[in-house]
């Protein structure tokens, strides 16, 4: 009976080191990423590199044929897409660069840069519903220590304020809600008047709306109007800001 049993342990010490042994062969013959890759994809990344080469050295055209080349030997890579489009934005293709961000995104939902790309040539375009559509995006699909994860969010609420027909409304439930805490850092920045203010805030928000930021306008005279409620001007300007966004 003792001797079945070492037997048994033996056999079972023996069986124990096999399916280890095996293991580490598993485990060694596995490819890492870069392996994986067919000649063809590890060399539309040549492409891509050389592309990127051209782009920083500010020879667009090279970096545009190089990008190209990548594409058409991985059509599921991303980031060849992304760099394109990067590429024909700068070269005022923005209908081709928009396709190209889309088609990026199509293949890798969670390739970041895309959405901020696509969210900048909206707003370029002057579409805001689209810009805040993708600045969202952008926020949600960001870690908690992403930077451009917050600046994403932060855009979003500026363009919600011009798709929305109640800003102020909207502005002061965000304060409400501890999402900015606009009411107080004037008054401890500043030792002015609230007309006075209202004032400085407005003489920015031309500012914004002369440079075509639309957004930012609206956020500064939002601003001015907290401090000078009365102030009838002040509500045609947000409103005459709202049109002028919306229809270009």
């Amino acid at each position: 009976m003792l001797k079945d049993m070492h037997i048994f342990l033996f056999k079972k010490i023996i069986f124990l080191i096999i399916l280890l042994f095996s293991a580490s062969l598993t485990f060694a013959k596995e490819p890492s990423s870069e392996q994986k890759l067919t000649d063809l994809q590890k060399e539309a990344r040549v492409y891509r590199d050389q592309g990127l080469a051209c782009q920083n050295s500010g020879n667009l055209d090279s970096a545009l044929s190089f990008y190209q080349k990548a594409i058409e030997l991985d059509s599921a890579f991303a980031t060849a897409y992304n760099d394109l489009g990067v590429v024909l934005e700068a070269k005022g293709q923005s209908d081709r660069a928009e396709a190209a961000y889309l088609r990026a995104i199509s293949i890798d939902p969670t390739y970041l840069s895309s959405y901020t790309n696509l969210a900048l040539l909206y707003e370029s375009k002057r579409d805001i519903a689209k810009a805040a559509e993708f600045w969202k995006k952008r926020a949600d699909l960001g870690s908690k220590d992403d930077p451009w994860a917050k600046n994403a969010a932060e855009r979003f609420e500026e363009l919600s304020l011009i798709l929305s027909k109640t800003p102020l409304e909207d502005l002061k439930e965000k304060e409400i809600l501890g999402l900015t805490d606009k009411m107080s850092k004037p008054r401890t920045l500043f030792s002015r008047d609230d007309a006075s203010l209202a004032s400085m805030h407005m003489m920015k928000a031309n500012e914004y709306f002369e440079r075509r930021d639309f957004a930012a306008a609206i956020k500064e005279a939002l601003d001015a109007q907290q401090f000078d409620p009365a102030n009838k001007e002040i509500e045609k300007f947000i409103e005459k800001v709202q049109l002028r966004a919306l229809s270009e």
